[in-house]
């Protein structure tokens, strides 16, 4: 295991600053080493900020592309643990993940305004996670672009009885008293996902004021998470392809188990983010409600 002295020179981090004073935006692109959507974008974003293509006009931007850099390399989610479930500090990181943790928590200790950005194992459109939905949050959030945003996470895994396995990014940076939000920004493999990172972050940049422009707006419907499912077994199985944000009627089977019973939806509602081949062990699917305006 790499000591932490060698693991900061793995996470490069670069910083940007405008001689006026103003706000810190921090963004991470591939905390799960798998998804390169935010890398892509983030790395385009650095080639235009170095020629003068794109120019701070005030305050200050700390991009990381790569947050899980041992993972990125072998092409992993994530190589021990799931960076974005233990995100927070550690006296005593018992691997890689952690002690990348205690690096990344330290950037997010000194901005003002967080975005994560992700995506998804199952085919399904971008969506953002609104942990927290204050109103600084979601005035950021409509220049997201997305159709639909979640929220509900930390209060289904309280009631799960899994909050310090679901320590992730914007539980951590709402802790620390930040703006903060995670977009999902389509299946790793679309070849959209980095065009949608890029313009998330675009107008994150202008909703911040740190270059000039005018984000866009946008509506979105929100999706409240009510019931979350943990794979028990390698032989557990969907009964189909589920894709993400797909319709599900009350009483439909949703999970096949190794010992033949199966788990059928509580209600009527929709798919959120599928993972058919999860480890045993690890969230599998959530079922959520669409939230009528």
């Amino acid at each position: 295991m790499k000591g932490a002295a060698s693991l900061l020179k793995t996470i490069r981090v670069f910083e940007f600053h405008a001689s006026r004073p103003g706000p810190t935006l921090l963004i991470f692109g591939a905390v799960h080493g798998n998804e390169t959507c935010g890398t892509e974008a983030l790395t385009k974003l650095i080639g235009h900020l170095e020629t003068g293509e794109i120019a701070l006009q005030k305050g200050s931007l700390v991009v990381v592309p790569i947050a899980n850099p041992l993972a990125y390399a072998e092409k992993k989610r994530y190589l021990k643990d799931n960076l974005n479930r233990i995100f927070r500090p550690s006296s005593a990181p018992t691997s890689d993940e952690a002690r990348f943790a205690n690096i990344l928590c330290r950037l997010v200790d000194r901005c003002d305004a967080f975005l994560d950005i992700h995506s998804i194992t199952a085919a399904g459109d971008p969506f953002l996670y609104i942990d927290f939905p204050t109103p600084r949050n979601r005035a950021w959030a409509k220049t997201m672009p997305v159709h639909h945003a979640i929220v509900g996470w930390p209060e289904l895994y309280k009631k799960m009885r899994r909050l310090k396995r679901a320590y992730d990014s914007t539980t951590y940076a709402h802790k620390k008293r930040k703006d903060c939000l995670l977009i999902e920004c389509g299946q790793h493999s679309d070849i959209e996902a980095p065009a949608i990172a890029y313009q998330a972050i675009l107008n994150s940049l202008y909703h911040f004021g740190l270059v000039k422009g005018r984000a866009s707006r946008h509506s979105y419907k929100e999706i409240v998470m009510k019931a979350g499912y943990f794979r028990q077994h390698q032989k557990d199985h969907f009964p189909q392809n589920w894709k993400d944000h797909e319709p599900i009627r009350k009483g439909e089977v949703l999970i096949r188990e190794a010992n033949g019973s199966v788990i059928k939806a509580p209600f009527d509602g929709v798919i959120i983010m599928p993972k058919a081949t999860a480890p045993v062990g690890d969230d599998w699917l959530y079922l959520g409600r669409v939230l009528r305006p």
